[in-house]
């Protein structure tokens, strides 16, 4: 699951009233729901994706990337509300196993080199086992906001995931592959398993993986026959919708 960096201002059509941004900020509506992330020969678990859940003061959920987006119009609310959210998730993750968080680059770097001082990391170093995930991006800029963070993350010892491997309209940087620890496939490999050079390119992907020593997770199994799939290619690590029934959800 990932948040859009785009840092364009929101259309109407897409922008949240900022009564209801601020409200949100200061009463920290914000829930969790921990997706389990599963061995995908033993289905016993490896970890959990904490993906935050917002809301307004009458308790309907808000959409987290429409909230995101608005915010880039507001750097400091946007870091504010990131580090309120990554607060939850870690305060209420499962104690065992991986913990695999996004983090909006934007939020994390502010124009700078992240370094031991960010607020973000002292988060961070709360959590033992905690995995960052880092998006594919959309342009050459981003990549490079991706990339720094990656190293930047590297350097303080935290693991780090490239996120949504594959998904449309996505630019996969080299040096990003390159800098990671797990590679994360998004669910478009899924609906594509019958396109021979897309088979054909998610196999060469999951062989380099394995090479550099690199782990595997496919996003988006909802059936026993993405599940069968998963274990034909050899991926390490399954997650999505089939395993619903062992996600954990908290409210605020």
């Amino acid at each position: 699951m990932t948040i859009n960096t785009n840092t364009m201002p929101s259309s109407p059509a897409t922008a949240i009233r900022a009564d209801t941004l601020l409200d949100l900020i200061e009463n920290r509506r914000v829930g969790v729901e921990y997706q389990v992330i599963l061995d995908t020969r033993s289905l016993e678990p490896f970890g959990y994706e904490g993906l935050a859940r917002l809301y307004d003061r009458d308790g309907a959920p808000l959409p987290p990337q429409r909230v995101f987006d608005c915010l880039h119009d507001s750097p400091l609310s946007l870091v504010q509300l990131e580090l309120i959210a990554k607060a939850a998730q870690i305060e209420h993750a499962p104690t065992e196993g991986k913990l695999f968080l996004n983090v909006d680059p934007d939020a994390f770097l502010l124009g700078l080199a992240p370094d031991h001082s960010h607020p973000m990391f002292k988060l961070l170093a709360r959590r033992p086992e905690v995995v960052v995930e880092i998006i594919e991006n959309s342009n050459t800029q981003q990549a490079d906001r991706s990339l720094a963070l990656a190293r930047g993350l590297a350097e303080q010892n935290i693991e780090t995931a490239l996120d949504d491997i594959g998904a449309p309209a996505s630019l996969l940087a080299l040096p990003l592959l390159m800098s990671v620890d797990y590679y994360k496939f998004d669910r478009h490999w899924l609906r594509q398993r019958d396109d021979a050079a897309h088979r054909a390119l998610l196999t060469h992907l999951l062989g380099f993986a394995r090479e550099q020593g690199k782990a595997t997770v496919l996003e988006g199994v909802e059936t026993a026959a993405d599940l069968a799939l998963a274990r034909e290619l050899g991926v390490d690590y399954v997650q999505g919708f089939l395993f619903r029934e062992r996600f954990v959800t908290v409210k605020p």
